[in-house]
């Protein structure tokens, strides 16, 4: 037996309890979960199927709200699918935290047994036994308050467990400073003119030499447009960033999201001529390989930095190219060589290196955190801020001890 679908007058398809009117408007029909009949009228499709969208959320709530047993993992669905208003990639943030450290453990609890010792211990436990850090379990309380408190506003539960469940953590374990250190600016000097000098790895100078001045994140260096370098008055305008995932129903790639990773991230970057020098060296390479970009994300196009296929770099391939330049570097440094080998690199080391660099030239904190883009200057001073012995002793005899200089 053959299925007619029903169409309006303009030919588009209408679903189940949906009609067009003489009047031209258009109506749903829909029972709920009580059994009592409904009807809504919009005078256009697609305003019809939003309201159609919210009544299914409402319903499903409602559904679920009348278990006996509402699990954690229930109410975070239900807060998931109220977050329409954020980045894809902080929505896709708060489910990977969710997973990883929620899911499989608390969020298997009756959410109405769950107490604030309860939250409290089960953060003491990922500490001690999957050796997280606090900044990392504040992140986890992060998602969670906002959950629990949702469950209160839905008339679930009436206090939020997870209120001040942080409170006491940075204290009775303190932070770890990142062994991540950069390198200085005499080794990164050396790095960077090797690779100028080797004719295998020179196409990769204007990668890592930008990188380490202008200490650029990794998902913002990838999707820098030459829309983006203001090459007149010398500077990078950051108002964007690419990440790698999926979306509901597809397969990962990467996306590009307006706006950077906070938003004090979204910045302006000087830099000066010797990277000019640099972004002009990369646009010579590809103009002598016949390179052209070849690849539109998300309706941005024109990157900067490109692969030989005209696509922008995927981001562990600028990081498998640091450790080839590495160990080729090392690999020419002999026995009575004083030079000491650089350690192993990667893209966030160099912009460790960019801050250390900052750090030697004697610039301030607060002009640091802004070029870094930190929204919390104490980052900028435990995270970026390891400077060398020989820089240590330098700065001491030039201004404690200068007889000895």
């Amino acid at each position: 037996m053959m299925i007619i679908e029903k169409t309006d007058s303009k030919g588009n398809r209408l679903f189940k309890g949906e009609r067009e009117r003489s009047d031209g408007r258009y109506e749903y029909r829909y029972t709920d979960h009580r059994g009592i009949k409904h009807s809504i009228y919009e005078s256009r499709l697609h305003q019809l199927r939003l309201e159609e969208a919210k009544i299914a959320f409402r319903e499903q709530k409602n559904i679920l709200l009348g278990l006996k047993e509402l699990h954690l993992n229930d109410v975070f669905e239900m807060w998931i699918a109220t977050k329409t208003a954020i980045k894809d990639n902080t929505q896709k943030g708060y489910q990977q935290i969710y997973d990883a450290y929620v899911r499989n453990g608390l969020g298997k609890r009756n959410i109405e047994e769950i107490r604030s010792s309860d939250v409290k211990i089960y953060y003491t436990g990922l500490i001690s036994e999957r050796c997280l850090s606090v900044n990392t379990i504040c992140r986890i309380q992060n998602v969670l308050f906002q959950v629990f408190q949702y469950a209160v506003d839905s008339d679930v539960i009436w206090k939020n467990p997870a209120t001040l469940a942080t409170k006491g953590l940075k204290r009775n374990h303190p932070k770890r400073v990142s062994t991540r250190s950069g390198i200085n600016e005499s080794e990164a000097k050396k790095l960077t003119d090797f690779i100028y000098a080797a004719p295998e790895f020179r196409h990769w100078y204007p990668v890592v030499y930008v990188l380490i001045h202008t200490g650029m994140r990794l998902c913002e260096f990838v999707s820098l447009r030459w829309c983006d370098v203001n090459m007149t008055e010398k500077y990078i305008d950051i108002n964007h960033n690419m990440v790698y995932y999926a979306k509901p129903g597809e397969q990962a790639r990467y996306h590009v999201s307006d706006g950077s990773k906070t938003i004090s991230g979204m910045r302006k970057i000087p830099f000066d001529n010797s990277v000019a020098e640099a972004f002009e060296l990369e646009r010579s390479i590809l103009r002598n390989k016949g390179i052209q970009c070849t690849q539109e994300i998300d309706g941005y196009t024109d990157f900067v930095f490109l692969n030989e296929n005209g696509k922008a770099f995927g981001q562990s391939s600028i990081n498998r190219a640091l450790m080839r330049i590495v160990d080729a570097y090392n690999s020419l440094i002999g026995e009575d060589d004083k030079t000491n080998p650089i350690p192993h690199l990667s893209c966030h080391r160099l912009r460790h290196t960019y801050a250390t660099i900052l750090y030697e030239r004697g610039v301030s904190l607060k002009v640091m955190q802004k070029l870094l883009g930190h929204s919390d200057v104490s980052t900028t001073m435990d995270i970026y801020t390891g400077v060398s012995d020989e820089y240590v002793f330098e700065e001491y005899r030039k201004k404690l001890d200068p007889e000895n200089v």
